[in-house]
């Protein structure tokens, strides 16, 4: 006598894998936007809350999802990791100190984040503070994330090395 269960016959590929991986922060962060006309009448800290407590757990489980994924790595990949890692979260960082240093660049963000906060790029409130310092966070993210690549490429062009081209 054979039992019925609910697991499919076909165990999903590499893709479906994936997606099921990735679909916790999806939800996640799918909520938590289609939430935004329900916070918009929330209390600011019960806002700042439920912010911080989606960002947490989105951090926590891509550490978590990394540190599944690098054990089936070989000592040269995990090598090449550390070296992107190393070197691209302080490229980044100065990248982001670089790109800030010009007077035109600091004004253009001030002014946007005053402009989407009270509509008038000369009228400064807290929302436009709070709005700026999320800016320059996101904008150090995603220099490091871009400086993070870049080392990751050059160590994968350093251990080529001169042979065949591929």
């Amino acid at each position: 006598m054979q039992r019925k269960t609910l697991m499919t016959p076909h165990p999903p590929g590499k893709i479906g894998r994936s997606a099921l991986w990735l679909s916790p922060v999806v939800v996640v962060v799918a909520g938590f936007f289609a939430a935004i006309p329900w916070l918009k009448q929330q209390d600011d800290a019960f806002v700042l809350a439920m912010a911080a407590a989606v960002s947490i757990f989105v951090m926590g489980y891509a550490l978590f999802v990394s540190h599944k994924m690098q054990r089936y790595q070989d000592e040269m990949q995990i090598a090449g990791a550390g070296f992107a890692s190393s070197r691209g979260w302080i490229w980044g960082a100065m990248a982001t100190v670089v790109l800030l240093l010009p007077p035109p660049a600091t004004n253009w963000l001030i002014d946007l984040a005053n402009t989407l906060s009270t509509g008038s790029p000369d009228t400064p409130d807290r929302g436009a503070v709070q709005l700026a310092l999320f800016f320059g966070l996101i904008l150090v993210v995603l220099m490091q994330l871009g400086a993070v690549l870049l080392a990751s490429a050059i160590w994968q062009r350093r251990m080529e090395g001169p042979g065949e081209p591929s």
